[in-house]
């Protein structure tokens, strides 16, 4: 019995991080489809244990600096704690930061409470701040 009520609560759980289904808004990497910071898929990060900052946290997605390299990382489904995140530890088998392995958000104020969250890498991309969007032209002014 004990057993069945564990499994219906983290089914719902599970499903209440879902979005919404034909909500059109992409999440994750894919909102930054566009973006020309956004650079190729990376296998790994070396060095992990080097990783000395990160910014722009969203629900699922970071940016993760090591020296002047940034990488843009996506977890699998939503890591609520991630957005308010104000420490990140790395769990890595290797020395290098791979899909799979595990971002830990610790308890944060705005968070869930529940503890330390320990989030499953689904894939990282090379970021570069300093790109930027190619200027939009100008509307054209009609010829009187």
């Amino acid at each position: 019995m004990l057993r069945s009520a564990a499994l219906i609560f983290t089914t719902a759980l599970l499903a209440a991080c879902q979005s919404a289904p034909g909500t059109g808004t992409p999440q994750g990497i894919a909102a930054y489809a566009d973006d020309p910071r956004l650079g190729a898929p990376v296998d790994r990060i070396c060095f992990a244990s080097s990783i000395d900052g990160f910014s722009d946290n969203k629900r699922n997605t970071v940016i993760l600096r090591e020296g002047r390299d940034e990488y843009m990382v996506e977890v699998f489904g939503a890591c609520p704690d991630l957005e308010y995140a104000q420490s990140i530890g790395i769990d890595s088998t290797t020395g290098c930061l791979t899909r799979s392995d595990a971002l830990i958000v610790g308890h944060t104020p705005g968070g869930t409470g529940m503890g330390p969250q320990r989030c499953l890498i689904k894939e990282i991309r090379k970021w570069d701040r300093k790109a930027e969007k190619p200027a939009e032209a100008a509307p054209e002014t009609p010829a009187e």
